[in-house]
């Protein structure tokens, strides 16, 4: 499905790449990059690389353009490409400015297509029920015509799946997860467990609760981390059932 073409205002540009933490070891994939000023954008001024992609021909030629006179065309790349099609598992990265059914659309394909950890920017529009891990008001200097006088940008950083059955030793974890938001409960050494505090935000997951604390990261199969009890930290792996 195809899109009317609206330029993002530079503010806005600037802002979302920002918001995304974008550096140089970044890989930048803009979804409907129009003019490509985006991902011209994360290579001139963050030093990232990127994909470009909009089903409009005339500004993928454009957009190729743009990027040899900013002296990046080495950076950045442009294709004539379906949004929808696009394989995202590179990306550390995705900028989008699209209507809001072609957002929901992709929405599956963020999280399943792209690592845990990597940022979703977009603009005007957002994932309906999945909560923004930011969100960020930007004021234009000039009225655009299309925005007014305010754009609203919102971020996502894609969950690890931590979902499910734990175990480490005589620790046993039940995770519930609704994107990034989780709960944990279970036991140790058969007792009940107590957790009041729980969070995941990419692959880093955190929960503590009354004598204890973990910190860690999901990676697949396996929550590896530190426990902390009693003043001292110790090592400790848990495994999906």
């Amino acid at each position: 499905m195809s899109a009317p073409f609206v330029t993002t205002p530079d503010e806005v540009v600037a802002e979302m790449l920002a918001l995304a933490g974008t550096g140089r070891d970044d890989y930048v994939i803009d979804l409907g990059s129009g003019d490509g000023r985006i991902v011209i954008a994360a290579a001139r001024r963050f030093g990232a690389r990127g994909l470009g992609v909009d089903l409009d021909a005339k500004l993928v030629a454009l957009s190729r353009e743009n990027a040899r006179g900013a002296g990046v065309a080495e950076r950045a790349e442009f294709r004539v490409q379906d949004a929808l099609r696009t394989d995202l598992s590179r990306a550390s990265v995705v900028t989008i400015y699209l209507l809001p059914q072609l957002i929901n659309e992709l929405q599956p394909r963020v999280l399943d297509g792209m690592q845990p950890g990597a940022r979703v920017v977009t603009h005007a529009f957002y994932m309906q029920g999945w909560k923004p891990d930011a969100v960020r008001k930007v004021r234009l200097s000039q009225r655009h015509a299309s925005q007014g006088d305010e754009s609203t940008i919102y971020l996502w950083i894609v969950p690890a799946k931590a979902r499910g059955e734990w175990r480490a030793e005589d620790w046993h974890l039940r995770i519930h997860q609704n994107f990034q938001e989780i709960e944990v409960e279970g036991g140790i050494g058969g007792r009940p467990l107590v957790v009041r505090n729980a969070k995941l935000r990419g692959m880093a997951i955190e929960f503590s609760g009354e004598g204890f604390a973990f910190s860690g990261r999901v990676n697949g199969e396996r929550i590896a981390g530190e426990m902390t009890r009693a003043g001292a930290s110790v090592p400790m792996t848990f495994k999906r059932r």
